[in-house]
Parts: C-alpha cells; sequence; structure tokens
C-alpha cells in the first residue's frame, strides 16, 4: 500500500483516485485475457450446416414441383404478377425520361404544382404533403374558392409555417 501512495503522490492522484485507476485497469486485463481465451476457443465450435434436403421438402411441399428439387427458390419469372427484370440497373434508372409521361398537366415541366388544379396525386408529390394534407388541400379550396396566394395554404389544417416553407417554391398558384 505504501508503493501505491508513493506513485499516486508522484503522479499527482489522491489514494482513491489512485485504487479506482488501479481497479479499471485490473478489469481492464481480466476481460482483456478473458476475450482472447474465448476467441480461441470459439474458432473451433462452428459447425456447417446443409439445408438443401429440408428446402426441397419444404419446395415440394408448396406444390410447386419445379421447385422441389431447387434448393435456391427457382426462377422467380414462374410467378404470377412478377415482371423480371433485365438488370439491377433497370432498378435503380432515375433518369427524367422513365418518368416523362407520367407527369400530369398540374405539374409543370420544372415540377412546379398548380395548387388550384392539382389532384392528390399531384399534391403528394410535395414534401411533406400525404394523402389527408392533399384532400384538406382540395377540402379548402372546394370550400373557399381559388386559392389566390401561397400564403393562403397555411389556413389550410396541416400545413404549417415549417411545411409551407418546404413546399413554397414547388408550388404555384395559377
Amino acid at each position: 500500500m505504501k508503493k501505491l501512495e508513493n506513485i499516486s503522490k508522484k503522479i499527482g492522484f489522491t489514494s482513491t483516485e489512485a485504487k479506482v485507476l488501479l481497479f479499471i485497469l485490473a478489469s481492464f486485463s481480466a476481460g482483456l485475457i478473458v476475450n482472447i481465451i474465448k476467441d480461441k476457443k470459439s474458432e473451433k465450435d462452428f459447425l456447417e450446416f446443409d439445408y438443401k434436403k429440408e428446402d426441397s421438402l419444404f419446395n415440394a411441399a408448396a406444390g410447386d414441383p419445379a421447385m422441389a428439387g431447387r434448393p435456391d427458390l427457382g426462377d422467380t419469372s414462374k410467378v404470377p404478377g412478377e415482371k423480371k427484370i433485365a438488370s439491377q440497373s433497370e432498378l435503380l434508372d432515375f433518369t427524367k425520361g422513365k418518368f416523362a409521361g407520367k407527369i400530369s398537366k398540374n405539374t409543370l415541366s420544372d415540377g412546379k404544382v398548380n395548387i388550384n388544379s392539382a389532384g392528390i396525386a399531384d399534391l403528394r408529390r410535395l414534401p411533406g404533403i400525404g394523402v389527408k394534407t392533399g384532400e384538406a388541400i382540395i377540402e379548402y379550396r372546394n370550400k373557399h374558392g381559388k386559392i389566390n396566394s401561397a400564403d393562403e395554404l397555411m389556413n389550410v389544417k396541416g400545413i404549417g409555417k415549417k411545411k409551407f416553407d418546404k413546399i413554397k417554391n414547388l408550388i404555384i398558384v395559377d
């Protein structure tokens, strides 16, 4: 204990601080040793399983004899209603050409939405506008008539200052 007190005085720790530090170092060392021993033991314990037989039994029970011997679940093009995708790039192609035919007359070429003639589908393209808020905009428009300024949208239930700030540059009032 005398050595611990002498060392703690040289470092500038109190006796209690030195004991706590010693305890933490001892705990860390013990944990490190246990972890190393555990890793060496568990490397030998890994088992590999082959589920091909169980998969083919499952596929046979599912009623698809073509898939019964195929553990990879077969060709997905045989699933009704599924589109066969030629390549992964088709899934990730977000170019304007893909969506050119899907923009309605209420969405202008620059992406802005005419708030007075837009339907729910057009309104949902705006950030933060879902089905309910879209319905509320249409209900407000039907009840109060044509919206005269973009600021008037803040009178619609569900549109506050933050949501309005997100959409004000994406709408026009015509």
